[in-house]
């Protein structure tokens, strides 16, 4: 278990890569890199949504573009505090990665909150965002012990 427990953390890295690769594919891809999130949304694919208003789509375009370069940051700066201070158990990095399961409950949050189309399956980041949410919350109290070790360690 003491096994695990050790190597447990870097789970966190690679949730956090995966969400830079997310970025980086909304960047690339646009508006139909995930067509779930705008059927759960409008009701309507993306291309029912551009033959409905081009101009609403080429902003959801842009929205998701500009989204994946914020999704895409926070993941490399998150994969760059965890492979850092996080790996050599510095207290203040424990405590900054909980934005990880912050962030990923945050998600389905604002889908309700905002609305979803009527009789339409849910956005997938509704299904995985609690996922990672769990996982990235379950290391965190699984490793926090080590980061109080070394807080005394330092007292």
């Amino acid at each position: 278990m003491d096994h695990l427990r050790h190597r447990a953390w870097l789970l966190l890295p690679i949730l956090a890569i995966v969400l830079a690769l997310f970025g980086v594919s909304d960047v690339l891809i646009g508006i139909t890199a995930d067509p779930g999130i705008t059927v759960a949304i409008t009701g309507l694919t993306p291309d029912e949504l551009r033959a409905v208003d081009p101009e609403g789509y080429r902003l959801a375009d842009f929205l998701v573009r500009t989204q994946g370069v914020t999704l895409a940051s926070f993941g490399v700066s998150l994969t760059v505090v965890l492979l850092g201070p996080y790996r050599g158990s510095q207290p203040w990095a424990w405590k900054v990665a909980w934005i990880l399961p912050a962030l990923a409950v945050s998600v389905p949050v604002m889908y309700v909150s905002f609305g979803l189309a009527p009789d339409v399956p849910p956005a997938p980041p509704m299904i995985s965002g609690p996922i990672v949410a769990v996982l990235a919350a379950v290391v965190l109290v699984v490793d926090r012990r080590r980061f109080r070790e070394a807080k005394t360690a330092t007292d």
